[in-house]
């Protein structure tokens, strides 16, 4: 775990000039502001697993690495825009892109990374490779990016709605968040020469992935330390939203504390995250919820066996570890 969390950090630390330099040409007071999300840090999972992918294929990942900001600089829009639909004002224990600049600016920024992360790809061109698979490439990306839009308009229509089946919930965190780290693994098997069996395997163990990193958000969401997590604790619940610990805490709990809790979803009452709590702990929904992320990572971990043992999956099988027991 140590190991996995040192590996990562320094990964992380290896992209983040890469990242930043897709905002030196710009005017001082928008270079800030479009930095500022970026240097608020985060895991940086999804460019690191698309350059092991890379790797793992017999690629060069310094040659994927336009691809790997591409899908950071991606997810770090989304996060912007996340932020004001879920009216957070803080991120990994920061103010929030909103909190400091207002809503119209927050948008802006947003939109503006969305454009720098197609254009980041488009730079795989400079690194000599093909046009044929920089299109493969691209294609992935627009795909992720439909699927991630899509999963988050359920997730706001199903804040909305009383009843949400666990289908429809991984259904819609497939979406939301296992489809860009699919397309991350895909992409970079695709641009290290992989087969196409090499592709799948690499972007179903990336889906699988998603949806149990999700869940752990999920859990996280309701017991981690607020200053480890960086956002409030219970925001979820006050926005109403149904997360799989609270899908199952709903289906199983008595008729009158299911009243409750629904009532403090749908915002029929104050939010009582007391309350809540007492009825997700009771239902033993959190557990429920582990158990199903560990089932996932399994699957998924399984989608790597056609490949040889090598340092490179032992890496990606480690990552999948450290995500489901990480406390932040």
């Amino acid at each position: 775990m140590e190991d996995t969390q040192k590996y990562l950090k320094g990964m992380a630390d290896k992209l983040q000039p890469v990242l930043l330099s897709y905002f030196k040409d710009e005017e001082k007071a928008i270079r800030e502001i479009m930095e500022y999300p970026v240097k608020a840090g985060g895991k940086r999972v999804r460019p690191i697993v698309l350059l092991l992918a890379n790797e793992i294929v017999g690629g060069n990942p310094e040659k994927a690495m336009p691809a790997a900001a591409s899908v950071e600089l991606l997810h770090t829009f989304t996060l912007v825009h996340d932020d004001m639909m879920d009216h957070d004002m803080e991120r990994r224990g920061k103010p929030t892109v909103h909190a400091v600049w207002g809503d119209e600016i927050g948008i802006i920024a947003g939109d503006t990374l969305y454009s720098i992360a197609f254009k980041a790809m488009s730079e795989l061109k400079k690194n000599g490779v093909s046009d044929r698979l920089v299109m493969r490439s691209f294609e992935e990306l627009i795909k992720a990016n439909s699927e991630l839009h899509e999963g988050q308009i359920l997730d706001m229509l199903y804040s909305k709605k009383e009843c949400v089946s666990e289908r429809e919930y991984l259904n819609m965190i497939g979406k939301k968040t296992g489809a860009l780290l699919e397309a991350s693994l895909r992409i970079g098997a695709i641009l290290g020469g992989g087969s196409d069996k090499e592709v799948g395997a690499l972007g179903e163990f990336g889906w699988g992935l998603g949806l149990a990193f999700q869940i752990k958000d999920d859990i996280l969401g309701l017991t981690a330390d607020e200053k480890e997590l960086g956002k409030p604790v219970g925001s979820d619940i006050c926005e109403g939203k149904k997360s799989l610990p609270v899908l199952h805490a709903i289906e199983h709990a008595s008729g009158k504390d299911r009243e409750k809790l629904l009532a403090i979803l749908n915002k029929k009452s104050s939010c009582d995250l007391v309350e809540s709590m007492r009825i997700i702990k009771e239902t033993r929904s959190i557990d429920y919820s582990k158990k199903k992320l560990e089932s996932l990572t399994s699957k998924a971990k399984k989608r790597l066996e056609i490949f040889k043992d090598c340092k490179t999956k032992e890496r990606l099988l480690n990552i999948a570890d450290f995500l489901i027991e990480r406390r932040f």
